[in-house]
């Protein structure tokens, strides 16, 4: 059964070669990489050079990180990709939560996201969504502007308990990170989500653990197992996520039925 991490900024990642052998001893196999910009992206291309020989399987997603300022000519360069790159998603992109907007730079986030969404509703693909905390609900309502956008994964997912209940509703997906084995707030989220919504992230190389320790691929092999002996479910979770992946990629499902 395979493992995914829906969710590596790959290019942050020191001593790579080891964190992905450490992923493959795990079962964590299929990464999605999420680029925060143009830069990030081809930093990304000469990472895969390192992980080529473990085996590893990738999907690649691109998106202009709100948190991060940037330029017109990098909205250009973003659609260049778009059209000569294998890329499966868009992403992150979204509301900035904790950063400080010049009413330059917040119009040029606002005009920057609708450009992005409407590449992602022409070109069906997924979006990974940034908007935690107070960004969440004015995402939402964005949103609601894209009827055609299906596929919408919010990343990490701080938000009050109507506004998770809304994001279910829509059957959108929430990315769920190893914060949940000790993390309260994590588990009330978790307690909201059916488990066709969920898919499982780790947003390495960010710290998760209580120890700042930074967090890599593998970590999600522990969630996994933390998940199956605390919530008991008719599949494994393991398998659950994984269909929920697939299906959040628009991929072949797996044949597996028990």
């Amino acid at each position: 059964m395979e493992i995914w991490d829906t969710h590596v900024h790959v290019e942050q990642i020191h001593y790579l070669k080891d964190v992905g052998q450490r992923a493959v001893d795990r079962g964590v196999t299929h990464w999605v990489l999420v680029a925060t910009g143009p830069k990030a992206y081809y930093q990304q291309s000469q990472s895969l050079k390192i992980l080529a020989p473990l085996g590893l399987r990738f999907l690649r997603s691109i998106g202009l990180h709100p948190e991060y300022p940037y330029s017109l000519n990098d909205i250009q360069e973003v659609a260049h990709l778009l059209e000569q790159e294998p890329i499966a998603a868009i992403g992150e992109i979204g509301l900035p939560t904790y950063r400080f907007l010049t009413r330059q730079e917040f119009n040029r986030n606002w005009d920057g996201l609708y450009i992005q969404l409407g590449w992602a509703e022409r070109k069906n693909l997924p979006v990974i969504i940034h908007a935690v905390h107070a960004s969440t609900e004015p995402m939402l309502r964005i949103l609601e502007e894209f009827p055609n956008l299906h596929r919408v994964v919010f990343h990490w997912l701080k938000a009050p308990k109507e506004i998770i209940i809304e994001i279910v509703h829509r059957q959108y997906f929430v990315g769920v990170t190893p914060d949940m084995i000790w993390r309260q707030r994590d588990q009330f989220l978790w307690s909201l989500l059916p488990p066709t919504r969920i898919v499982l992230e780790t947003d390495s190389p960010w710290p998760h653990h209580p120890d700042k320790s930074v967090s890599e691929p593998k970590d999600i092999a522990e969630l996994v197992h933390y998940l199956n002996h605390t919530f008991p479910y008719r599949h494994d979770w393991a398998w659950q996520t994984t269909l929920n992946a697939r299906r959040l990629f628009n991929l072949e499902l797996p044949d597996h039925t028990s």
